[in-house]
């Protein structure tokens, strides 16, 4: 992961909406990803849903540290 400077300007409000689109698209994927697991339980299923609820720990995670820098 790739560490930024991020300051409380203009820009800090267009990462939080960015992040905030990619946290509902995330959510979204890991919805499609757990009912194609509740309907075939494989591997493979398992996999994604694991890989989506990553993705949402670290945009979860960048947005803390945009706060935290703001």
């Amino acid at each position: 992961m790739t560490t930024a400077t991020i300051t409380a300007t203009p820009t800090t409000a267009g990462l939080r909406s960015v992040l905030e689109d990619d946290f509902a698209l995330a959510s979204c994927e890991w919805a499609e990803a757990r009912a194609q697991q509740q309907r075939k339980d494989t591997p493979a299923h398992r996999a994604e849903v694991a890989e989506c609820a990553a993705r949402i720990d670290a945009v979860l995670d960048m947005y803390l540290e945009a706060r935290i820098a703001a």
